[in-house]
């Protein structure tokens, strides 16, 4: 009696493992891809397609240069621990956070902007999100966190230059772009180290790396795209992705230290 039950278990076990197996092999057939490291699934349609993958770093890490805040006291005691530069940011997998990834070039369709604001915050003399970026009419927020005088300077090109004075904790200023344009920097000078990058973007199909140096990009009609990834430091590498209905795309670039600095970077 114990015989044949042991040999019932094998049975079920040998045939619940190829079902296992089978349902491996559909998916892999059917093209799926699994984001190891994404945040989220991608989102696909019938009609839509998306693209996700991450931004390596191939070198030796950089050394990080830690801020002086020389004799700014203010912003020196709310820090405990030491405050690093991120112009360079490779992460615990030797990945690079804040780059910007996205479709160059025109998408058809039209794209209403969200009404929902991009948020560029002051906070302990730094710039939080270091790169940011937002399509153009979309509103962006600028905060002041601190207790202490900041001012927001841009250098855009192609969008109209301002310069306002952020004078105390909680002032917010609010401002749309109405063009596109890559690799704004902004900067506070009342503290020279502090600086962003502002990306304005005509379309939704854009993302910044986050902490793992993953991006997803989602929403796309199929073609053939541009996918180009810039970084502040390393200059721009770009990547041909056909974009197939209800499938997912996976693209992964590579930066290494003897990439050129990208003219934006010099400014």
């Amino acid at each position: 009696m114990r015989r044949r039950f042991l040999y019932a278990s094998a049975v079920l076990a040998t045939i619940w493992l190829i079902g296992i197996a089978a349902h491996v092999v559909f998916s892999a057939e059917a093209g799926t891809v699994e984001p190891s490291e994404a945040e989220s699934p991608p989102k696909v349609t019938a009609d839509t397609g998306a693209i996700i993958g991450k931004v390596t770093y191939n070198g030796d890490p950089p050394f990080r240069r830690a801020i002086n805040f020389g004799a700014n006291l203010d912003c020196k005691k709310i820090h405990s621990d030491k405050v690093y530069y991120e112009e360079v940011v490779i992460n615990e997998n030797g990945t690079l956070k804040n780059v910007l990834v996205y479709i160059k070039g025109k998408v058809r369709g039209d794209f209403k902007p969200p009404e929902k604001p991009v948020v560029l915050d002051q906070k302990g003399c730094v710039f939080h999100p270091h790169g940011v970026a937002a399509m153009v009419g979309q509103p962006l927020e600028f905060l002041n966190s601190d207790p202490m005088l900041h001012n927001i300077r841009t250098m855009s090109k192609e969008n109209k230059a301002f310069n306002i004075s952020q004078p105390k904790q909680g002032t917010s200023y609010t401002h749309t772009f109405d063009k596109p344009e890559i690799g704004i920097p902004i900067r506070c000078d009342v503290h020279h180290w502090m600086a962003s990058y502002l990306h304005i973007l005509p379309h939704p199909f854009f993302a910044v790396t986050n902490d793992k140096g993953t991006f997803k990009i989602e929403g796309l009609p199929p073609r053939t795209y541009t996918l180009e990834v810039w970084h502040e430091k390393h200059g721009t590498k770009q990547v041909k992705v056909e974009v197939k209905a209800g499938e997912v795309q996976t693209v992964d670039v590579t930066f290494s230290e003897d990439d050129k600095p990208s003219d934006v970077a010099k400014q």
